[in-house]
């Protein structure tokens, strides 16, 4: 019986020595890979191919806006009858819905389960540098989403949507080697890939004044140098990637499709009056001067020079590129070489400005959307 009884005291013993010396090991969510892809049909036998990838939370059921907002990113691609996959939109970070507070998601028509709802609903994105709003909802669950569904707002009033299609989670980090999404080229050409290297140095290293002055280059090169001749149109391609580079190194404060966006405000504000939808993009974009000038300038107005923009991020949103001309062009035709007889250099100086910004600028809007909308 003693012996029965020091046993049992000793097993106790060791049980609550255990208890008090083994504590409970803290569950840390396991990252997933997740892939999805969803595939809409269009007219003449194209489609709009959607592709998701990033890295999610093992478990994010009760956190359905999850930090998996930060590594997911959105690319869009045109199947063509032929199989062929045209670019329209570089891979993107998303971005979760209580970083779009001017869109009321319980509003967009997804489906009944992929619709937003109070706390339980599903994980809702979009994509920033979207025009008319490109929108993602993935199924909550318990585990990580098994399936998403795109809205895409083609142009004002024309909305396509997916149906459910499959998402595929597995387990591991995305390998070191593999770029960026913010930084991959993402389907451009060898030949784009190449053409904007100088801009893409210029942005990393945060040199808005010359990054302006490449993108101006790469858009219209007689903007930037006196004996330029080029007349070049850029490509859709060219314009995508060059907005996706800028949307990259400031965060999405500036960028081409930024631009657009509040172009699109300022024409809807002056609908039959294109001067003055003009000048309401100038002032929301930062281009006006703050106060006269202590000399009048009847070249510039009261638009900003070159040397007077606001080269950093406390910038005003949309503020670059700017669709201007460069000093060193302006003063070419204003102050002509000694040898040059001009009667009207500085008149030809106020008309080379003037149609820069009353032409140029939606003409080259114009061109952007294009570029950003899917051909019929």
């Amino acid at each position: 019986m003693q012996i029965k009884t020091i046993a049992l005291t000793v097993t106790s013993s060791s049980l609550a020595l255990l208890a008090s010396t083994v504590s409970p090991q803290r569950v840390q969510a396991t990252p997933l890979r997740l892939s999805c892809e969803a595939e809409i049909p269009q007219a003449s036998g194209t489609s709009l191919l959607y592709r998701l990838t990033g890295m999610v939370p093992e478990s994010t059921a009760k956190t359905p806006q999850s930090s998996g907002t930060k590594t997911l990113s959105l690319s869009v691609q045109r199947r063509m009858p032929s199989g062929e996959l045209r670019p329209l939109l570089n891979p993107t970070l998303l971005r979760d819905d209580e970083q779009f507070p001017a869109v009321d998601f319980s509003q967009l028509p997804f489906t009944t389960r992929f619709r937003s709802q109070p706390q339980a609903g599903p994980r809702l994105y979009g994509v920033p540098s979207s025009v008319h709003g490109l929108y993602v909802s993935l199924e909550s669950a318990p585990g990580p989403p098994q399936q998403m569904q795109i809205l895409h707002f083609l142009e004002a009033g024309k909305l396509v949507r997916s149906q459910a299609a499959p998402c595929r989670a597995v387990a591991g980090a995305i390998p070191q080697s593999a770029p960026s999404p913010v930084l991959n080229s993402g389907g451009c050409s060898p030949k784009v890939t190449q053409t904007l290297v100088p801009l893409q140095q210029f942005l990393r290293s945060q040199d808005w004044a010359a990054a302006d002055r490449e993108t101006r280059r790469l858009l219209a090169p007689n903007s930037v140098s006196p004996s330029s001749s080029s007349s070049a149109t850029p490509t859709a391609a060219l314009i995508r990637a060059i907005d996706q580079a800028w949307l990259t190194a400031s965060n999405e404060r500036f960028g081409l499709s930024v631009q657009l966006r509040l172009w699109q405000v300022a024409l809807a504000e002056h609908p039959q009056d294109p001067t003055a939808a003009v000048l309401a993009f100038r002032d929301r974009v930062g281009w006006t001067i703050p106060s006269p000038r202590p000399e009048p300038d009847f070249i510039s107005s009261d638009w900003r020079n070159e040397t007077e923009l606001t080269y950093s991020l406390q910038a005003p949103a949309g503020h670059l590129p700017w669709a201007g001309v460069s000093d060193a062009v302006v003063q070419s035709v204003a102050i002509p070489p000694p040898e040059v007889h001009c009667g009207s250099c500085t008149v030809d100086a106020m008309q080379l400005r003037n149609e820069r910004f009353f032409s140029y600028l939606p003409a080259l809007f114009t061109q952007v959307q294009a570029a950003f909308s899917p051909p019929p």
